[in-house]
This record gives C-alpha cells, structure tokens and sequence, in this order.
C-alpha cells in the first residue's frame, strides 16, 4: 500500500492506493484544510502548524501508514527533462548532476540533485531531474519525522501530474490547465509529447466574470510558446482541472462571450488510474493521485540528502583524523622561525613609522587634513539635506516614514532588497519591487508583510529572475491599513 501527500497554500491531500510505473488504483482519498499562514508556495512558514496539522489527519482519518511520498508544487523544487544514453547506478547519478543548468544551480547554496526515469528506447531515456536546497529537503524530512513519519521521496508535483496526464492526452495537441488555489498550471502537449508548462497566479475567484478572461490569457500565452518553438499544430483540446460542475458551466458561458472557440472541457479521470468513488473529484486530486506513481527506479531527493550527509561524515572524519599531523607541522614551523629576527625586525619598522609621524610634513598635512575634513562634513550635511528635501519634493505624497521603515527592516531580516515604486495618499495603496537571490527568502519577506498591523493587505504578482545576475524580484502591492 502507497500514500502520497499532497501539501499546497490551502490544503493537504492524502491518496492511498496501489500503484506501478504505468497504473494506479486509488482505494481511498481525502483532504483537509492548511491553516492560513502555514505553507507560502511550498516554503515552510510555520512548522509547528504543519505538524500539528499532518499529526490532525492522520488522526481524523485513521491513518496507520508510517512512510509517505510527498509532492509539491515550489519554485525551490525545480525540475526539467533531459535525454540521456542508458545507464545504470552511480553512472546515472553522475551523468545526470554534470547535466544540470549551471542556472539551476546557481540558485542554491546547497544543492541537492535528483531524478527519476520517464521512458526508455532502445539506447536513450527520458528522466526528470529534480534540484532543491538542502535546508528545504531537510525542513520536510524534519517536520515528518517529528510527528512519527518518513519520507520516501519528495517530489514536484508538475512532472509526476504529467507522467499520468499523457494516457488521457494520447496523440493530440492539447493543453491541460490545474487550478491549485490562485495558482493555475498550464501544461502543453505537441503530438502526445509534453513540451512545457506555464504557472501563473489567478485573481479572480471560479464562478466570477473576470476569471474566464484570465483563462484565455493563459491560453493565449501558451499558444504564444507554442509559436516560439515552431509548433505548428493546431491545438484540438483544452482540459481544465479544479473546478465544480457549475463553475465549469460558468467559465463555458464567459469564454462563449468572450468569442473564444477553442473546446474546453473538464479534466476526467484517464485510463490509467483505477478510481471508484468520486471519479468526478479526480481533477481536485491530481497531484495526490500522481505520487502514488512508482518512482523508486532513480535516485530521490530524499536519497540525495542521505548520501550529501554521508559524505559530509567521511570528510569530517578525514579531517579529524588529520589535525594531529597538521598540529605537529605547524608547531615545528614555529619553532623553525627565529624569535630574535623577528623582534629585531619589527623594532626597525616601528623606528621609521615614529620618525615618519613626527616630521614636520606629516604633521602640517595632518592638520590640513582636519581642516578639509570639517568643512567637507559642513557640506555634506548641507547638501544632505538639500537633496532630502528634493527627494520629498519629487516623490510627494509618501506615506508616513514609519510604514517605509518597517518594510526595509522586514526586508533587511530576510536579505531582501526593495525598491519603493508608487504610493497614492487617495487609496493608501504602497507598491514596491522585492529582490533576492533567493526565492524563499522573498517568500518568507511576504510573510514578514503579511504580520504587520500597519499594512491591511499584501498582494503579490509572479516571479521573474534577473538575467543580468541571476536574481529573483517580485512586485508586491501593500495597502495602508487605516491610520497608517
């Protein structure tokens, strides 16, 4: 028996079932509320909540299984397909980390690198390569092991929805769309092949008018990657995943106003997943039902994480048992060293530096330099405070330097950067660009927003890295709460 855990900003899913490389059959599934705060886009916010609420499930459902897979959809997971010659063991693993984006890499302090196998031919293979910080694979493997459970693997829940998706897709050119809370995945299949997929944040609710112009905008833009990598078939299928009966009706009526005529249709439960009850709450299960999945061929990040900290072992033990000889080499090398010369040399230095600062030139320059120091510190602090009253001036109205101060000292606790973009004093509405060159940090900065009594609300767009040098920034778009 399998269970897969599926954690997102709103809830948790578990799926239990039985499951090979191709085939699933799901016994049972269920899902539970993530309180509010808890998850920010797979950043571990507040563990204690998340433990309390894993411990809560699996008491509320009578769950007795004490090793899980984990799926999750981060931006600190990332993951891509490579195609590689057919080999097995360390020949992979090794094959597979000299063929990660030096871009990916980058990202991390302290990457940890994974795959697992798609499919085969006669001399290549597909597999997915997955890349994560250390501390992040280790904030999961810690918080399940506080509340008595292992994981077997944690993998992004994109890439394994894919793996299942394609059995539905077959030979067409389609396009799947998930919902996930505000967060809506666009993937695109050329010919039964999946290429690419988009991830974009959502911000109207299913069911409003505004949210099937956002769905045709994500249409519009997939098409537009499809144009960029010469696809030229024309796409026959769109599915779309996450919504109810009624709020799929409404979204057929608005992309009907909208003079949208591609052929939308619900996300049905496809051949290769065994499902008896609830097979019409397949599309709001998706990522749970995929990691139920055997993908135990390749090496984990779980895995990974285990041999990362062997290896760290053995160095720790190689340098322990080395520092006796480096002691010995060091003493000797300062017992080699002539005591007397360097007492001797030393005073010779010390003798030109004291004729050195007591001539006359030294000191006449010294005083000038005094002189120069206070008049240029007159100017500064004139000229400070000229180019303060400039900079209020231009960017009037600001709001109050109080509010601005909170948000750089969040900011500064995290190893953000921001730049203030506009405020107007009629809305109370404060909009400012995050940046760092680490994307949870920035996640855990919005968070910092989010506690502040000064700010009523904080909302946020997606993310968008620098080529330049490789950071992340994101707009983010405060509102002044009242009295602020």
């Amino acid at each position: 028996m399998t269970v897969s855990v599926f954690l997102s900003n709103k809830s948790i899913q578990v799926a239990i079932g039985n499951g090979s490389k191709s085939r699933i059959k799901v016994n049972s599934f269920f899902s539970d509320d993530m309180p509010e705060g808890t998850l920010l886009n797979g950043t571990v916010i507040n563990e204690k909540t998340l433990e309390d609420t894993i411990r809560g499930t699996w008491m509320k459902h009578g769950i007795k299984a004490k090793n899980v897979n984990l799926v999750i959809n981060s931006p600190n997971l990332v993951a891509r397909r490579i195609e590689m010659p057919l080999m097995k063991g360390s020949k992979c693993d090794n094959y597979v980390t000299n063929e990660a984006d030096e871009k990916d890499i980058a990202r991390f302090n302290d990457p940890i690198i994974g795959w697992y196998p798609v499919s085969k031919k006669q001399k290549t293979q597909i597999v997915v390569s997955e890349t994560s910080e250390k501390e992040f694979i280790e904030t999961y493997v810690r918080i399940f092991e506080n509340v008595g459970i292992k994981l077997n693997s944690i993998h992004g829940g994109i890439n394994l929805a894919v793996n299942m998706l394609q059995a539905q897709i077959g030979q067409a050119t389609a396009v799947y769309m998930i919902i996930d809370g505000m967060t809506l995945t666009t993937m695109l299949f050329a010919k039964g092949n999946y290429y690419n997929n988009l991830s974009t944040r959502i911000y109207a609710q299913p069911g409003t008018p505004e949210f099937p112009s956002e769905i045709r905008n994500a249409v519009s833009s997939i098409r537009q990657f499809a144009k960029t990598q010469q696809i030229d078939d024309e796409i026959t299928d769109i599915y779309i995943s996450g919504l109810s009966s009624l709020e799929m009706q409404s979204l057929e009526s608005g992309l009907a106003e909208l003079s949208m005529g591609d052929s939308i249709k619900a996300a049905s439960c496809p051949s290769n997943v065994s499902l008896g009850r609830g097979r019409e709450k397949f599309g709001d299960f998706i990522f749970a039902f995929a990691g139920l999945f055997d993908n135990d061929d390749g090496l984990t990040l779980t895995e990974g994480l285990k041999k990362s900290s062997e290896k760290y072992a053995n160095k720790v033990n190689l340098i322990k048992l080395a520092i006796p000889y480096i002691i010995s080499i060091v003493v000797l090398s300062v017992i080699s060293v002539s005591l007397f010369a360097m007492l001797q040399e030393k005073q010779k230095k010390l003798s030109k530096l004291e004729k050195y600062n007591n001539s006359d030139e030294v000191l006449e320059a010294a005083a000038k330099y005094e002189d120069m120091m206070t008049s240029i510190e007159m100017y500064g602090q004139a000229q400070g405070s000229a180019d303060l009253l400039e900079a209020f001036i231009e960017s009037y109205p600001t709001p109050d330097s109080s509010v601005n101060t909170a948000i750089v000292d969040a900011a500064k606790e995290k190893d953000v950067e921001v730049e203030f973009d506009s405020y107007s004093a009629d809305t109370g509405i404060l909009s400012l660009i995050a940046t760092g060159a680490d994307v949870e940090k920035i996640n855990l900065f919005i968070a910092s927003l989010m506690e502040l009594d000064i700010l009523q609300n904080v909302d946020y767009t997606g993310y968008t890295q620098n080529e330049s040098d490789g950071t992340w920034s994101i707009n983010v778009v405060c509102t002044l709460a009242e009295g602020n």
